[in-house]
């Protein structure tokens, strides 16, 4: 296989009909993206009616330096230095902030922004396709059509895909390329072996063509492209099928319907096709309405999910909630769902009936039943089959306490999720409305990655959460993801507005900057996720805004380098690990999320059966189930979850709603006391059998004790006592391999003065 390297499509075709507007805003914008290049001049060209609209990319403004008369109508910006960078980075390009002043959001349907480094190009009067010519040598028009059987498959499942690629009304000349892109979730194209995962071949041709590399693509990180020659070139309306074989599929639910590769996460379809003339020219990407597009439907109803409140005093509002999903964990799943069961509540030995879920359904997959009147105590839903009494399903414990009890309330959410807003899919809205209804979950946030918002976006985006948070019933934090020289942070508040800051710009791309301007503010809370992946440091912390870490996620978990669910993208040599973090003197309290990319908050799609092998997204590198958070705090409202989350009253779970106390010498989790011993007390209400309860000082095992039961209590004292300041927190495994972390707890010596933080 002689491979055919062909660069970037540094010359862009910018559709503005995608361009932002909010009431009151003075420009419209969007996020661009642009490969990298040493040479960072480009000439702009804008297609539109507005006579003088003005163009900044970044901090770079361009005014128009003339107009044709010709229709179409192009306006001529001359040539500027853009702030593209001259390396190549992990997303191969930079995303920049586009700005248009002058022109109404009416205006920018038919209208085309030209980013290009031919700055001798013409484009007075040229067409669309005309332009597309002069740029790439071809016209997306005239770079042919695609089919793909099957265009529909369900999640999880295997497929051979079939996809029949036709040359257009010109045809190709002898030498031309066709790209066919297989997502890494997917099993890895291959040549060699037809009976293995992978296999690629060219079917039926009606010209001499041969597949010549296979490879990395030079444009995203998340795809393999499968380059074939055409040796002797394609007559019009001929062409040529290519058969590929993945026993990987997706085992999310969603949509392929993008063409053109315009970002390095594009969710294109399977064997998404681009055309090259020669080697010398670029790819160019097909009509969105002449390449294929790709469905993946959810399965049958496999599973029943319960779920009920985590710690609270006894209200008539309590209830048990029921979501049925297929294997996967999709909601709502394909066809009927069999409503044939009885529920229950077990406490101890007693047992009260609660009737059968007919009646209560809320949706055609989901249920709610009020519970009747507990005493304190603790609480476990089942659900039996009505014929068989086969155990369908079982919820996590309840704590119901007394009224006179000084413990606050529990609460289960998650906070770490994307959307299309940035490099995921899903509807920003629906992934709050997903959170609460499907995965009962009582708070929630989107963490949209800050550089590929714009800033109309981003106004907008806080408008959406801030319509969704109800007090009492379901909270949402503002938050999004940092990226920059210091590497990835989450940032939320309890407030309405949060300032918005890019990684990649500039002025913002020091974690300090950041930190600096929220230091101090008691309504703002930051902290690291998947530590080892991200290649986190310690120089950047800032104790006053970086009160947690997550150590639990889609990556894997970041608590020791040789853990049973270590991330397996990590290199020998990258970030800190969060023991490494608290052992530099760190406090951070523990939260676990999901880094879930489909807008599928707290209850993402996951393969029960292939934790640590089964892509649980379209990116390749997220293996595991989402985690969990329990926040300790008296009500549920943004500001009290915020003050949880700084105070390290939390602990992260893999996803089981596991309950646990755990204190030190009579401090909580996540405070700091001066004690002569460290006498540590752990409790734990499980949602299956404990199999082992771990207790970490300061970075090692110091205690390790077996269970075999559900409700489990467990005394430890440390031999040793305290002579300098020292951390304790626990770890819950459950038999069926799900975890808990507790926030840690921080020990100092007698000889200290005594406080709590």
């Amino acid at each position: 296989m002689s491979k055919i390297k062909i660069g970037h499509r540094h010359d862009r075709i910018i559709p503005l009909r995608d361009l932002n507007h909010y009431p009151g805003s003075e420009y419209l914008d969007m996020t661009i993206y642009l490969p990298w290049s040493k040479d960072t001049r480009r000439r702009l060209w804008l297609m539109g009616t507005r006579r003088r609209p003005v163009i900044s990319i970044g901090d770079t403004t361009l005014n128009p330096k003339k107009a044709s008369n010709q229709k179409p109508r192009w306006i001529d910006y001359g040539s500027a230095r853009l702030p593209i960078i001259t390396e190549p980075n992990f997303s191969l390009g930079s995303f920049h902030q586009l700005r248009i002043r002058g022109m109404e959001g009416c205006e920018c349907v038919d209208s085309y922004l030209v980013i290009t480094r031919m700055r001798n190009l013409m484009l007075d009067g040229c067409t669309l396709p005309e332009t597309e010519r002069k740029l790439w040598g071809l016209a997306r028009c005239d770079a042919g059509e695609t089919t793909l059987e099957p265009s529909r498959v369900t999640v999880g499942s295997g497929a051979t895909f079939t996809a029949k690629y036709r040359a257009g009304a010109k045809g190709l000349p002898a030498g031309a390329l066709v790209r066919f892109a297989v997502a890494k979730a997917f099993s890895g194209p291959q040549t060699e072996d037809p009976d293995a995962p992978g296999h690629v071949s060219i079917d039926e041709a009606d010209c001499q063509v041969s597949i010549t590399t296979i490879e990395q693509s030079i444009e995203s990180h998340e795809k393999i492209d499968i380059i074939c020659y055409l040796e002797s070139g394609l007559s019009p309306a001929t062409g040529f099928t290519l058969v590929y074989r993945t026993d990987r599929m997706y085992i999310c639910p969603g949509g392929f319907m993008e063409s053109e590769r315009r970002f390095w996460y594009s969710h294109l379809p399977p064997l998404s096709a681009a055309v090259a003339l020669s080697k010398d020219l670029p790819f160019v990407s097909l009509e969105d309405n002449r390449g294929h597009i790709f469905r993946v439907v959810p399965g049958k109803c496999r599973r029943l999910h319960l779920f009920l409140p985590g710690r609270r005093f006894y209200s008539k509002n309590l209830s048990l909630k029921g979501t049925f999903t297929d294997h996967y964990r999709n909601s709502p799943p394909a066809g009927k769902v069999d409503a044939n069961i009885e529920l229950c509540l077990l406490r101890g030995e007693d047992r009260i009936p609660l009737g059968s879920a007919e009646g209560h359904f809320t949706d055609r997959h989901r249920f709610e039943i009020l519970l009747p009147r507990l005493d304190p105590g603790f609480y476990r839903a089942f659900a039996y089959h009505s014929g068989t009494l086969e155990e369908l399903a079982r919820s996590n414990p309840l704590e119901i306490i007394e009224e006179s009890d000084q413990q606050d309330s529990l609460y289960w959410g998650e906070i770490h999720g994307h959307t299309e807003m940035s490099d995921g899919c899903g509807d920003y809205s629906e992934l709050y409305r997903h959170a609460k209804d499907e995965g009962c979950l009582d708070f929630a946030a989107a963490s949209d990655h800050a550089e590929y918002l714009s800033d109309n976006q981003w106004l907008r985006m806080q408008e959406v959460t801030n319509s969704h948070d109800f007090p009492g019933r379901f909270v949402t934090l503002l938050g999004y993801e940092w990226a920059g020289n210091q590497k990835d942070r989450n940032v939320y508040t309890s407030r309405s507005r949060l300032k918005l800051f890019r990684g990649n710009h500039p002025a913002t791309d020091s974690l300090d900057t950041v930190w600096s301007f929220f230091r101090d503010d008691k309504e703002v809370v930051g902290g690291p996720h998947a530590t080892m992946v991200h290649r986190t440091v310690w120089q950047h912390h800032n104790s006053s805004v970086e009160r947690f870490a997550e150590i639990y996620s889609m990556w894997g978990a970041s608590d020791f380098r040789d853990g049973p669910l270590v991330p397996q993208w990590i290199e020998e040599g990258r970030g800190l690990t969060v023991n490494d973090l608290l052992l530099k003197g760190a406090k951070l309290g523990f939260t676990a999320g999901s880094d879930c990319h489909e807008g599928h908050c707290g209850f993402s799609s996951e393969d029960p059966s292939g934790q640590g092998s089964t892509p649980h997204t379209f990116a390749s590198v997220l293996l595991y189930r989402s985690g969990m958070t329990a926040a300790v705090m008296p009500e549920l409202n943004r500001f009290s979850l915020i003050q949880a989350i700084r105070d390290r009253r939390t602990y992260a779970t893999t996803g089981a709603r596991i309950l646990l106390e755990f204190n030190v010498s009579g401090f909580a989790m996540g405070s700091t006391g001066t004690a002569g011993e460290a006498n540590c007390l752990a409790r734990v209400h499980a949602v299956q059998p404990v199999c082992l309860l771990e207790i970490i000082k300061d970075g090692s095992i110091v205690c390790s004790e077996e269970f075999d039961d559900l409700d489990v209590s467990f005394r430890w004292l440390d031999p040793s006592l305290p002579q300098e300041e020292h951390y304790y927190y626990l770890h819950v495994v459950q038999v069926d391999g799900q975890m808990a972390w507790s926030s840690p707890v921080w020990i100092r010596p007698l000889k200290e003065p005594r406080y709590s933080a």
